[in-house]
Order: structure tokens, then sequence, then C-alpha cells
């Protein structure tokens, strides 16, 4: 009889990395939203407010550059 379970198993669990990467996302998108209307564009912005700013769109840089290498090395 051939083990049917670690197919299944892969599928389930590359499902929930995708949905918890979307939803880890939208949280980083959320926040960058806030954080660039009530600074009204970045003008008014405090260094704590930019370094959380920028953190998140490195982060968000470096997974579009990972996935472009993957893609087309």
């Amino acid at each position: 009889m051939v083990d049917q379970t670690q197919p299944e198993i892969a599928h389930v669990q590359s499902k929930n990395k995708a949905i918890n990467h979307d939803k880890q996302n939208t949280i980083k998108l959320n926040k960058v939203r806030d954080i660039y209307k009530d600074s009204n564009g970045l003008d008014n912005i405090s260094e704590h407010l930019m370094n959380q700013f920028r953190q998140i769109m490195s982060e968000g840089r470096q997974w579009i550059n990972h996935n472009y290498y993957i893609k087309y090395g």
C-alpha cells in the first residue's frame, strides 16, 4: 500500500505557509500605510517611525529580489 499522507501533509503545510505569508504582508502593508498617512506623506515623521518604515520597506525589497533571482537566476 502506498503512503498517500506525505503529499497531502506537504500540500496542507504549503497552503498554511501561503496563508500566513499573506497575513504577515497585510499587517506590514497596513503598518506602512498608517505611518505614511499619519506623517503627512513622510514630511512630519519621527526618527523611530522612519526606521520602522524603512525596515518594512527593505524587507519587501529583499523578498522581491530573492524571488526574482529564483525565477530568472
